[in-house]
């Protein structure tokens, strides 16, 4: 008889806490992600094309069609992770010169716009990167538009990814030539 009587409580007892540690677990997780910052080093990234879509008549400017991949390598400095504002570069690739218009970096969420300008094409590229990191990868898509003087305007989509590859920054090209 006792025992039945001891069942409810140890039931109770089996039970209670839970939401505690559920709600502990969440709390650990948000002061772990508070400060996160991309490490300084080396990082390459990957954009795979996943739609091209013309704006216009003409033969598109940035001809990446569907499945393109290109690679780049990039130098994130302490100051820029110190900052937690990566080089444009990073989320834009190689052959862009770019600024952001808007950036947010926290807790491991991303969101940059960018406008662009590229050697031999007159007019604004704009992209935007969504997506999320942590200290040693990022995760995103990346939706390109250009905004041409001339025909040959397209709407890019890419998954973006990245990966820390060293903690020392490679040599640019001057700096091996010396």
């Amino acid at each position: 008889m006792r025992s039945l009587v001891l069942l409810p409580l140890l039931v109770l007892a089996a039970c209670s806490g839970g939401g505690d540690d559920a709600a502990a677990t969440a709390k650990a997780k948000a002061e772990a992600t508070k400060n996160l910052k991309l490490a300084a080093g080396q990082w390459e990234t990957v954009a795979a094309v996943t739609k091209l879509t013309k704006q216009d008549q003409g033969a598109p400017a940035i001809n990446t069609p569907e499945g393109t991949k290109t690679t780049g390598n990039h130098c994130v400095t302490q100051a820029d992770a110190d900052a937690k504002k990566p080089p444009a570069g990073l989320f834009a690739g190689e052959g862009y010169d770019c600024e952001y218009s808007n950036f947010y970096m926290s807790a491991g969420t991303l969101n940059a716009q960018l406008t662009c300008k590229r050697e031999g094409l007159a007019g604004d590229i704009r992209m935007t990167v969504d997506g999320s990191y942590t200290a040693e990868t990022i995760e995103a898509n990346q939706s390109l538009s250009t905004f041409l003087s001339g025909t040959g305007d397209v709407n890019v989509q890419s998954k973006l990814t990245g990966r820390r590859t060293g903690a020392a920054c490679a040599p640019t090209a001057e700096e091996a030539k010396a």
